[in-house]
């Protein structure tokens, strides 16, 4: 892989977007939650919360890709599998995690 096809290349672009999900993520939780409560943003939450942010955005991206490409009816199994993983990814961990963000922004607090 050259440097020009590099550029372009779907994981390097899920990468730093899923790099930069978890840095705005984990900033925000960090002002949300009391002093006490940012002990448990440990050094292994940024990673982990960067790793599944890329495999979420690796998969839409692959699937959007697929689409505007006009190519489903030739990889309808690998569009299948992007979509699927990326719908059980979205209800089961960025829901959630997002859905207690927010209840932290509101009256209520944390």
């Amino acid at each position: 892989m050259n440097i020009m096809n590099a550029k372009y290349s779907t994981g390097i672009i899920a990468g730093i977007t899923g790099l930069l999900f978890a840095l705005l993520y984990t900033g925000l939780e960090i002002l949300t939650e009391n002093p006490e409560a940012t002990q448990s943003i440990s050094i292994w939450h940024t990673p982990l919360i960067w790793i599944l942010a890329s495999t979420l955005f690796y998969l839409v991206f692959y699937a959007v890709g697929t689409v505007r490409g006009g190519k489903v009816k030739e990889r309808i199994i690998t569009f299948s599998v992007s979509v699927a993983g990326a719908v059980l990814l979205a209800l089961f961990w960025l829901y959630p995690m997002l859905v207690g963000l927010m209840q932290c922004f509101g009256g209520s607090g944390c």
